[in-house]
């Protein structure tokens, strides 16, 4: 017999929503350690349980910089398709970007 295909959607129950978590955090968190030992891929995984707790993986621990990254990452997509003749919407980006960066800095320290 097959597993059944569950209908995505909050569970209502309290007690029945951590064991989910529980397992279902389990799940992603070893994908996460496979893909990075198997392929070397620089993986940051943050995930936050129904009660708040904080579940961080990072390969060779190095969250900030992937965050960084991946911010620098979607800023410079975003700019190069939008805008790209406006310099006050490319300054106050470029800003914005800053201010982000120095959170991260705060917060790696």
């Amino acid at each position: 017999m097959g597993r059944k295909r569950l209908l995505i959607k909050r569970i209502d129950n309290p007690c029945s929503r951590q064991i989910a978590y529980s397992k279902r955090g389990k799940g992603i968190l070893k994908k996460a350690t496979e893909l990075s030992t198997l392929y070397g891929a620089d993986v940051a995984l943050l995930m936050f349980s129904p009660t708040g707790r904080l579940t961080s993986y990072t390969h060779k621990g190095r969250v900030s910089q992937i965050v960084k990254l991946t911010v620098w990452s979607l800023s410079v997509f975003l700019l190069y398709f939008r805008h790209l003749d406006n310099e006050e919407f490319l300054y106050e980006s470029l800003k914005h970007l800053k201010y982000e960066a120095e959170i991260l800095d705060k917060i790696e320290s």
